[in-house]
């Protein structure tokens, strides 16, 4: 390897090293593609495995998003978004595979609800809300973001939006968490 294409190499942001190998991939380049599904594996196999919660299921969603991403990588126009896109496509097939594993419930059957089991559901919902408001703005916001929003934002995103690194994130959780449940104790 030259001096220069060291250069480039240090020099190059993940950005343009994904586009630049969505252009192979879309030309046909085989080695782009693995160097492509290299680069987004581990992330689509922990998303699936955090859902999930079984390797083979998380496997067999790594295959479906990877030939999803190669049917559709011609659509993606914004290749900066491509780790978001593979992210969300993650996220939908593992809800999705959960969602078959859900045995079917029949209609005709009733379900008995114990009113003291909905006012208990009711009444924790309310002293976590409660305590959420007492929370400092940051460690509210985290949670929210990782918890309680449907997008299950990225660390990248949460970085972004809290103005924090993305190494301080798991930490921050952690204490964030530990205040909350403090409060609620």
């Amino acid at each position: 390897m030259t001096v220069a294409e060291k250069l480039l190499r240090i020099l190059e942001t993940p950005d343009t090293a994904d586009r630049n190998l969505v252009e192979r991939c879309i030309g046909g380049d085989q080695e782009a593609w693995k160097q492509l599904v290299t680069r987004y594996q581990r992330l689509i196999y922990s998303i699936a495995l955090r859902i999930c919660r079984d390797p083979e299921a998380a496997a067999d969603i790594l295959q479906q998003v990877c030939l999803e991403l190669y049917q559709r990588l011609d659509e993606v126009r914004n290749v900066a978004s491509l780790p978001s896109w593979v992210g969300t496509v993650t996220r939908r097939k593992s809800f999705d595979h959960m969602k078959a594993l859900k045995p079917v419930e029949s209609l005709v059957e009733e379900v008995q609800v114990d009113s003291e089991d909905i006012f208990g559901s009711i009444e924790r919902q309310h002293a976590l809300e409660r305590a959420m408001a007492i929370l400092p703005e940051r460690n509210r916001r985290l949670i929210q973001m990782m918890y309680m929003s449907g997008g299950g934002h990225s660390y990248e995103e949460i970085s972004a939006a809290l103005g924090i690194p993305v190494a301080s994130i798991g930490p921050t959780r952690i204490r964030s968490l530990k205040k909350l449940r403090k409060l609620l104790s």
